[in-house]
């Protein structure tokens, strides 16, 4: 039985530690703001959201007591979905305050708000929470400590004001012009890095990371 779990813990690792080092040897070649190729998918994202998403992974997966492979693989992999879907979720909310204010562009307000970065968001979201509490009932990987709470209170507020930041200095502007090619700077910035990091970690300090019998 040992054996076997090994076996899956390979199996289930494996993928996130290729990316990893595509992420890396991507990000050392081409730069904070390049992309890498999900392999064998074929598409793409950006190098720093993929190594945002595998090291909280790996390290999730990895460290969430007692270790059980397929458990820790839902615990890892729901939480990166729920990051994701929490930041496309803030990112639409900014991207359409942006592209609905006149002040941006100097013409009149769009009659129909773009929602793309909205897509699916929603949904995954009410989808992968009841998900989440469902696992935690049955495995109790969710801490009850206060400073640790208050430290994930305080990671979401930092994320959220980062973000803010953003909007005020016209990255969500730029980033609609940037997508619809007509600007050619690319508008991706640390701060932009910021928010992707924070969003990615700021759930690790509500895992309750003592052994449990």
């Amino acid at each position: 039985m040992k054996n076997f779990n090994e076996i899956v813990d390979v199996m289930l690792l494996l993928p996130a530690v290729v990316w990893s080092l595509i992420g890396i040897i991507d990000l050392l070649k081409n730069g904070l703001y390049s992309y890498s190729f999900l392999l064998p998918f074929p598409f793409k994202i950006h190098t720093f959201t993929l190594l945002s998403m595998t090291s909280f992974y790996i390290t999730t997966f990895l460290i969430v007591k007692p270790h059980k492979p397929v458990k820790n693989f839902l615990i890892s992999f729901l939480l990166i979905i729920l990051f994701n879907a929490i930041y496309e979720f803030v990112y639409g909310i900014f991207m359409i305050n942006a592209l609905t204010s006149p002040s941006h562009f100097g013409g009149p307000t769009p009659a129909h708000p773009p929602l793309k970065p909205f897509e699916g968001s929603v949904l995954v979201i009410l989808v992968v929470l009841p998900l989440l509490f469902f696992l935690n009932r049955r495995f109790h990987f969710l801490t009850n400590d206060r400073n640790k709470i208050f430290l994930f209170l305080l990671c979401f507020l930092g994320f959220i004001t980062v973000m803010f930041i953003l909007n005020y200095t016209g990255f969500f502007a730029q980033m609609h012009l940037w997508l619809e090619r007509q600007i050619t700077n690319d508008p991706h910035n640390p701060l932009w890095i910021l928010s992707k990091f924070l969003c990615a970690w700021m759930f690790f300090p509500l895992l309750d990371l003592k052994s449990k019998s």
